[in-house]
């Protein structure tokens, strides 16, 4: 003989889930959030709006990815060839934005370390490299002097 359990009814899930177009009218709401920032571990919000399973659902579209800068900063700090292979598609976004970034810190580099870095780098070049990186400062030289 075997007991019954006094609950024979199924046991039901007490959270209804909400459906993506809901929670895209949810993020639509807030722009400038950021996935942080709705489930309330960002520096805009502290009150928890959705859960970290909503915000990582797939096909949702956020308004504001962290500390991106804008596109029209990422082109200031950009060199003319790394524009250009950007725009031809030969390099993607993240890559065009790591180059400017990286070009950005070599540009606020005081000029005395740039020379100590300099000398350093090229202190051990065989005869070989320093005819090649001759010619390449000699191209460079020209290319800025014509522009």
């Amino acid at each position: 003989m075997t007991k019954k359990t006094k609950n024979t009814k199924p046991f039901k899930n007490q959270w209804i889930i909400r459906s993506n177009d809901e929670i895209q009218k949810i993020i639509n709401k807030f722009p400038l959030y950021t996935k942080k920032d709705f489930r309330g571990e960002g520096k805009k919000n502290k009150r928890k709006i959705l859960t970290r399973k909503e915000t990582e659902r797939p096909g949702l579209i956020f308004g504001h990815k962290g500390n991106k800068l804008p596109l029209q900063e990422v082109y200031k700090y950009s060199s003319s060839e790394s524009i250009l292979r950007f725009e031809k598609g030969i390099i993607t976004e993240e890559n065009f934005r790591n180059n400017s970034k990286s070009k950005k810190k070599r540009n606020a580099t005081p000029i005395y370390l740039k020379k100590k870095q300099y000398k350093e780098r090229h202190a051990n070049l065989t005869e070989a490299q320093l005819m090649e990186k001759r010619r390449r400062d000699k191209e460079y030289k020209d290319r800025v002097k014509n522009n």
